[in-house]
């Protein structure tokens, strides 16, 4: 019974997700670039930089392109204050987690056995979403999964959600055009660690910041602020 309620969860998630995605093709041309960067299984550490109010259209299209279940931990506050949807969410994989709090301590355990079991765990920047679109610095969970596992990286972003929909805009516009791109994989380290430190965790932080900054280039790294 556990197995066919979590396969008419997926199911139903992935039509979800495919209709998202299609919403993000017809209103902003969304399309990937990187895919063949992007591993089909794990495990695998995918870290996406959150620049706007439509990067929602980002997992939606990873759902499309990934091969098999994924994992994942959100802080949509849906899904954290509803018992429903947090169990749900819970029996596909994706944790709940506190809204601008970091990952803390037991999903932060849980995903990492899951990497540990050969899962594809995706993972937001764990900062708010800012309010210029500038990257911001990173807390400590993307890169204490990644040493201890020695899972490899991949970073993404969504270019273009910043013209879509910057924090400060009231709504979405429309002419903006979304591409989600994907680094190569890339480790923190050269092995798993069962012991990570401050500054193992600082190094790894320092590397993520490159690989999302390298991404942005071109787009967020010179912008200015557009009118609303």
């Amino acid at each position: 019974m556990a197995d066919l309620r979590r396969a008419v969860l997926w199911w139903g998630f992935r039509a979800l997700c495919r209709t998202v995605a299609g919403l993000g093709r017809a209103l902003y041309g969304l399309e990937a670039e990187g895919l063949e960067h992007l591993p089909r299984t794990g495990p695998l550490v995918v870290v996406c930089r959150r620049i706007s109010r439509v990067d929602f259209f980002a997992p939606a299209l990873f759902c499309t392109l990934v091969r098999g279940e994924f994992s994942g931990i959100t802080s949509a506050m849906a899904v954290s204050n509803s018992r429903l949807l947090a169990s749900a969410a819970e029996s596909m994989g994706i944790l709940a987690n506190l809204k601008g709090a970091g990952l803390s301590a037991m999903p932060l355990l849980t995903a990492y056995k899951m990497l540990k079991q050969g899962k594809i765990l995706l993972l937001a920047d764990e900062g708010e979403v800012p309010w210029d679109g500038r990257l911001q610095p990173l807390r400590a969970g993307a890169a204490w999964l990644a040493l201890r596992t020695h899972a490899p990286v991949v970073a993404g972003m969504v270019h273009g959600g910043y013209d879509a929909w910057p924090r400060w805009a009231r709504g979405p516009r429309r002419g903006a055009k979304l591409t989600m791109r994907f680094s190569e994989p890339f480790h923190l380290a050269d092995r798993a660690w069962d012991r990570v430190t401050p500054a193992m965790i600082e190094a790894g932080n320092r590397r993520l910041v490159e690989e999302l900054a390298t991404l942005s280039r071109g787009y967020m790294l010179r912008r200015q602020r557009v009118s609303a």
